[in-house]
């Protein structure tokens, strides 16, 4: 018998991360791995080529794939992308909404920080894609997460 989930006790932080992590991080691993087999059998320069094109962009898909995600708590929150990090405190966050970015085959819904001072910041790592007008669960399941951990901050100051 299953028990439905319930949310944390308020004042202890969450991480979320995309589903498609594993992903990211099979891939880095799959590039390392070539990279590493194509310079045990190297013997002219040419072969710096696909060890580099390989192995720079597969290192860093498999070290920083674990860390993909966002972080939040009751002090604010922090997004880890592929290439750097972004903090914010729920003082500099207005709202928290869903956005969509249109595509030629499919839409790509995420969440968006409305910040102060009329700037956003969109989290492209979390997106949820589909067809059509239909919503995405996930995204809009972190979307309202977020929001409601920025309003409880936002009441508890």
């Amino acid at each position: 018998m299953s028990t439905p989930a319930q949310a944390p006790p308020r004042g202890t932080a969450q991480k979320r991360r995309s589903p498609w992590v594993i992903a990211y991080f099979l891939i880095g691993l799959v590039c390392v791995l070539v990279a590493v087999s194509t310079a045990a059998y190297a013997t002219r320069v040419d072969d710096l080529i696909p060890i580099v094109l390989t192995g720079v962009p597969g290192l860093a898909l498999t070290l920083r794939a674990p860390m993909y995600g966002v972080s939040f708590g009751p002090t604010g929150l922090k997004y880890s992308g592929l290439l750097r990090a972004r903090s914010y405190s729920w003082s500099e966050v207005e709202k928290v909404e869903r956005a969509t970015v249109p595509g030629t085959l499919f839409s790509s819904e995420l969440p968006e920080l409305a910040l102060a001072g009329g700037r956003s910041d969109q989290l492209p790592l979390l997106a949820g894609y589909g067809r059509g007008s239909k919503v995405n669960k996930r995204v809009e399941t972190l979307v309202a997460d977020l929001e409601r951990a920025r309003a409880a901050a936002r009441a508890g100051a």
